[in-house]
This record gives structure tokens, sequence and C-alpha cells, in this order.
């Protein structure tokens, strides 16, 4: 899963030849409101979450129920993966990889409305949920990644630069902290 306003040639152009020379099937896909998906908002990963299940179901369909499926996403990709990770998914996914994804959507919000202007009052950001919740139909405190961490089983590789200016590493620490089940951080 690509990152905000991304896509996936742009997040994973560059590692396809790797994953392809380890043997990996690979499906890309575009997050809802991006490029040649649907949807008209994009949802920082609470409604894309379910997305991403239905990702991982299309997967099984194309290669087969036995497949072995690792889930891998950038920035809000990777908290789409994470967010996923507190729903039923099929018993197929083996691993998750994060590169350096938020902890909440109200969180990563809160912190790059204060980057466009650190003037700007604490409470538009709640004048901004607000508006997700009446025009896109989500709540920008309805998931976050931590509580999706509490409840899976399924082994996770956070990654995260130390030198991230846009999502800090601290947000991946906390993902990491929360995390019960296998987990290493690069």
């Amino acid at each position: 899963m690509h990152g905000y306003r991304s896509s996936y040639y742009s997040d994973f152009g560059v590692s396809l030849d790797y994953y392809k020379s380890l043997g990996f099937n690979i499906l890309l896909v575009d997050q809802r409101a991006h490029d040649k998906s649907d949807g008209r908002y994009i949802t920082y990963g609470i409604l894309e979450k379910f997305d991403c299940k239905s990702w991982i179901n299309k997967g099984i369909e194309l290669f087969g129920p036995d497949v072995d499926i690792v889930i891998c996403g950038i920035s809000m990709g990777a908290s789409t993966v994470l967010m996923s990770a507190g729903l039923q998914l099929p018993e197929n996914v083996k691993a998750i990889i994060a590169d350096c994804g938020f902890t909440s959507p109200y969180e990563i919000v809160k912190l790059t409305t204060k980057k466009v202007n650190k003037h700007i009052p604490s409470f538009v950001v709640d004048i901004i949920n607000f508006f997700c919740r009446v025009l896109a139909g989500f709540d920008l405190k309805e998931d976050n990644t931590m509580s999706a961490l509490q409840k899976t089983n399924i082994p996770v590789i956070f990654i995260h630069g130390t030198r991230d200016d846009f999502v800090p590493p601290e947000m991946t620490m906390r993902n990491f902290e929360t995390c019960t089940s296998e987990k290493e951080l690069l």
C-alpha cells in the first residue's frame, strides 16, 4: 500500500525487481481516491484497511488458496496495513512490513496542520474532523495503528528513517512498543 497522494509505482517501483528475484508474486494497488482507484476521499487508513483486506482476498483468488501473503505499506500505506492487522485477516497473511507509518490519522493531521502554519489553533483539526464525518463518512479518531497492533498475532517489521521530517520516527517507536506480536525494528 502506497503513501498519501503517492502511487504504487513511485513507492515500490525501485524494489519490485528485488521482490521478484526472491520469488514473490506481487499485487500492486492504488489506494482509495488515488489514480485509478475508486473513492472520493482519502481516509488515512480508516476505510482503506477494509480495502486492504479485500485486496488480500483478491490475492488469494489470483494466486491460490495456499498462497503465503506479506502485506507491505509505506507512510499512510504502512498505517493502512497496520490498521488492517486489527481485522480478522485470512491465515494466509504471514507478515507485515510497515515503513514509516503514523500512529493515528488524527495525530498525523494535527501534526501536518501545524507544519503548514504553526499558528493554526489546535481546534482547527477538530473542525477538519467534523467535515470528515459529515462529508466523507469517517472520523479521524475512530481507529489507530496501536489499537490494531494490540489485537494481532501477525509478525511485523517496522522500518523508519531517523531523518524523516514528515512522519516522526517516534510514531514508529510507539507502534513498535505497542505491538504484541513478533516484531523487529529497523
